[in-house]
């Protein structure tokens, strides 16, 4: 029975050593292999000029929420040495086998796929992008990722990475392909890459970057999709939704560049009515007028609100054209916000950056791929930055040189006046320099010294009737009133003594004797009693 029990035990426990094994260890991303990846990456475009992107392929037979998916890039292909990483979050719907679009950039939509702009920043030295699919048993468990497809690259040559062409016109493509020439790829990572570019006689046709400039064929097709044939519906109370109406970019943008938002104005300046005066700028880069039927402006961040343009509506080639509030009924927010061009499919195709507090009558401008304020807005017209001033901030140093600034353009000003003399002329009116309080000090310093040379006599006989009244002091008064009497007599003379030995030996009038006759009387002026008798 023992023995039975630690077989049992033994073999369990070897199962759990070989389940353990075969789980991945915390931290890996599973791939999705039944069936293969679900969505793989297509094209590449890393360079530093002529923007980027990255085009997938839907390999599968269902449409795709493309929500449940986001792209994970590192700026290094060796993670170990990567140093920054980040999430880029998709949306939207994919059909089965179609194709959708991550760009950073203006490009020609010469194909039928969904096109999703953001601001990509990828390094053109080296780095890795991944596709991960988010799934979720249910409300409240734990959100998995499952890698679908990866690629890195390299400047240079390098194990694990391709190697990136040196024309910024040319990208790579996903190598094998199938019948439709549609990415056929098994597993995440495998296959190679095929280095091509735009073809220099069609822009819309791509040739081989390496070689001889042979056509190349992708699964991207131009055809758009078929639309029911006219049919009128009569009511026969029967009941059902109507048919949705089809979908579909309009024929005459194929091979055009999207439009892009140039300037919105959320916060109309002065009397102006944000109800009516708000307006959204778009700007047709191609020198033919551009279709907007279908295409919608969206405004908001955490609710949305649209505008479809009716059938029929028009950017005129190579122009700026501001869309009111009055017509579209969009409202921008004063506090912050957003607006977007998107495509017939719902996708993306321009956006502007979030903004922030809007001042009154400050427009949100683009200019050389940068949003920012400007005091200028210029509906219908090229953009004209006019910064806003920085707000100053008060603090007692610029307070303080703010003061002298303007005290010393004053006096630059009061220098400069003329006045007008009697014959009709003008003359200037000299400039008054201010006298330093320290040359002040020294002119009152100097009139005091020489006022007490002056009056030295008159200044040595009173001195000496103070010090005779304290020296002496009253038969009246308490012996220790006379004692202290006495001190101040004898501090007193000796001020004396010294003040008239500076005086003397300063202006060259030293008198001989003068140390015995500080203790001798001093002499009287005419008119006055012997001091004794005070």
């Amino acid at each position: 029975m023992r023995r039975t029990i630690g077989r049992l035990i033994s073999a369990t426990t070897a199962v759990l050593l070989l389940v353990a094994l075969t789980l991945p260890p915390p931290g890996i991303v599973m791939a999705d292999t039944a069936g293969g990846p679900s969505l793989i990456i297509s094209q590449l475009k890393i360079t530093s000029s002529n923007g980027q992107f990255v085009t997938l392929y839907n390999a599968t037979d269902s449409t795709l929420d493309m929500s449940r998916y986001q792209l994970e890039y590192f700026n290094n292909y060796d993670l170990g040495k990567a140093t920054s990483s980040r999430l880029i979050g998709l949306s939207g719907n994919l059909p089965p086998h179609s194709y959708y679009m991550i760009n950073d950039a203006s490009l020609l939509l010469c194909y039928r796929l969904a096109v999703n702009s953001v601001s990509l920043g990828f390094s053109s030295t080296a780095g890795l992008v991944e596709v991960l699919a988010f799934g979720q048993a249910g409300p409240g468990s734990a959100v998995t990722p499952v890698l679908q497809d990866y690629v890195g690259w390299s400047k240079t040559a390098a194990a694990g990475a391709q190697t990136l062409p040196a024309s910024t016109a040319a990208f790579l493509q996903r190598q094998p392909v199938d019948t439709r020439n549609n990415p056929d790829v098994g597993s995440p990572g495998i296959g190679s890459w095929w280095t091509i570019q735009p073809d220099p006689s069609d822009a819309c046709g791509l040739v081989s970057a390496t070689g001889a400039a042979t056509p190349v064929q992708t699964g991207l097709s131009q055809l758009l999709p078929a639309v029911e044939p006219p049919v009128t519906i009569l009511d026969t109370g029967a009941s059902g939704d109507a048919p949705a109406p089809t979908t579909a970019l309009p024929a005459a943008d194929i091979g055009l560049m999207a439009p892009e938002l140039t300037e919105i104005l959320p916060n109309p300046a002065g009397t102006g009515n944000d109800a009516s005066d708000e307006f959204i700028e778009l700007y047709n880069p191609n020198s033919t007028a551009f279709d907007l039927s279908g295409f919608s402006l969206q405004t908001g961040l955490t609710s949305n609100h649209s505008y479809v343009f009716p059938a029929g509506s028009s950017l005129p080639p190579q122009a700026f054209v501001a869309f009111y509030s009055a017509t579209t009924g969009l409202s921008l927010s004063n506090s912050g916000g957003q607006a977007k061009l998107l495509d017939p499919f719902g996708n993306s195709i321009s956006a502007t950056d979030v903004y922030g507090t809007a001042k009154d009558g400050q427009a949100w401008a683009r200019a050389n791929g940068h949003w920012s304020w400007t005091l200028r807005s210029t509906p219908n017209a090229a953009n004209i930055i006019s910064a806003p001033p920085p707000t100053a901030k008060k603090t007692a140093s610029k307070a303080v040189s703010a003061k002298n600034t303007k005290t010393a353009a004053a006096g630059k000003s009061k220098a400069s006046k003329t006045t007008v003399n009697g014959d009709g002329g003008s003359q200037d009116k000299p400039a008054t320099t201010p006298i330093h309080v320290g040359t002040l000090a020294l002119v009152a310093a100097a009139a005091l010294l020489y006022g007490a040379y002056e009056y030295r006599t008159d200044l040595a006989n009173r001195l000496h009737r103070l010090r005779r009244h304290f020296g002496t002091g009253r038969p009246d008064r308490q012996p220790s009133a006379r004692r202290r009497d006495h001190r101040i007599g004898k501090r007193l003379g000796r001020w004396q003594n010294g003040l008239r030995a500076r005086l003397g030996g300063r202006h060259g009038q030293p008198r001989p004797g003068a140390q015995s006759e500080l203790h001798a009387e001093p002499p009287i002026q005419g008119g006055q009693t012997d001091p004794a008798s005070l």
